[in-house]
């Protein structure tokens, strides 16, 4: 018996080791991404009911505020909106959040943090584009008066772009 469940077991890992060395490598791609990155503009938007979009503590140009302030406080070159919106070289963080509101009072959210680059598709001519280098993202439920806990979130995986950033860049 014990032989059957050894040989089902490494039966099991040899199956399963593709897989996990793709999603380790998925992580490392990202981390390089991260690589000699000098500067990062920063977007954010916001999707979701009229009361949660209009809460002044949850809208885009505030949770861009706080994002901002932790990026240059991290030492990050950050790069004007305008500057951004007249380049296609200068890389920048999408910031979006969904949150709907339930009958029951809870607001579940999600929040996904994407870094754009400029690439080359090396497969078609090496036409230029710009694409998602890098992501984190996290989900949540709150109560309406807990909304608060949304905008901290969201600072808070832009502390885990700054954090990653750091760890590529040493």
């Amino acid at each position: 018996m014990k032989t059957v469940a050894k040989l089902y077991a490494i039966c099991f890992t040899v199956l399963m080791l593709p897989a996990v060395l793709n999603a380790q490598n998925e992580v490392v791609r990202e981390q390089i991404s991260l690589e000699g990155l000098r500067e990062v503009g920063f977007t954010a938007n916001i999707e979701g009911s009229r009361t949660i979009a209009d809460d002044e503590d949850l809208t885009p140009s505030a949770i861009r505020q706080d994002a901002v302030k932790r990026m240059v406080e991290a030492d990050l070159r950050y790069v004007a909106d305008e500057e951004v919106r007249s380049s296609a070289d200068i890389p920048f963080l999408h910031l979006h959040i969904n949150a709907m509101e339930m009958e029951n009072g809870l607001i579940p959210f999600s929040i996904r943090l994407r870094l754009y680059q400029p690439v080359k598709l090396t497969l078609n001519r090496d036409l230029q584009t710009t694409a998602s280098t890098w992501e984190t993202a996290m989900v949540g439920l709150v109560s309406y008066d807990r909304i608060d806990v949304i905008r901290d979130a969201a600072i808070g995986v832009v502390d885990t772009f700054i954090e990653e950033y750091h760890q590529s860049n040493e």
